[in-house]
């Protein structure tokens, strides 16, 4: 059995001069400070207190459902994205209209809002469709992609009080 203390001196100086940069390189990048990516949608300024507390505890399911429908998609687990992609459609919805009749929320969160949920449940919709015919994975990535650009919309909407420009 060989092991690295066998093999000739240069082969393990050359060795050496291979590894010694990666080495270095490690180190200056522990010295920076670790960036740690957002886990949650920033505050917007334009809501209340309370209505962001109210939203936050509502979407709180919803971001993770959304975490497993993009593992699903990924792994290209059709019968779990349908489930999700309905999910999200039928159920982690915030409603125009109160039991009680009241229109709390149209008056509570931004113009746009809800037409940005309509276009996600549309897409979810759309998803949930694709996903159980047997059709091509690319076009399950498109439909996913329809889905995502209706997040951004609406998280656009939500924090900065109107929709992108950008469209």
């Amino acid at each position: 059995m060989s092991s690295l203390w066998n093999l000739p001196r240069v082969a393990m100086l050359g060795l050496l001069l291979v590894a010694a940069p990666f080495a270095l390189h490690r180190r200056s990048d522990a010295a920076e400070p670790a960036k740690t990516p957002a886990v949650r949608l920033i505050a917007p300024e334009n809501l209340s207190a309370a209505t962001r507390a109210e939203v936050q505890s509502r979407m709180a399911r919803h971001g993770n459902v959304m975490s497993n429908l993009v593992r699903a998609v990924i792994l290209l687990d059709r019968p779990t994205i349908a489930v999700l992609a309905l999910r999200i459609a039928d159920e982690e919805v915030v409603a125009r209209v109160e039991a009680s009749g009241s229109k709390k929320w149209e008056s509570r969160l931004p113009k746009g809002f809800f037409a940005e949920q309509d276009a996600l449940r549309a897409a979810a919709r759309e998803l949930a469709t694709t996903a159980t015919r047997a059709g091509s994975d690319s076009a399950m990535a498109d439909g996913f992609a329809a889905v995502a650009r209706t997040c951004v919309a609406c998280h656009s909407v939500y924090l900065h009080g109107r929709a992108d420009e950008g469209k």
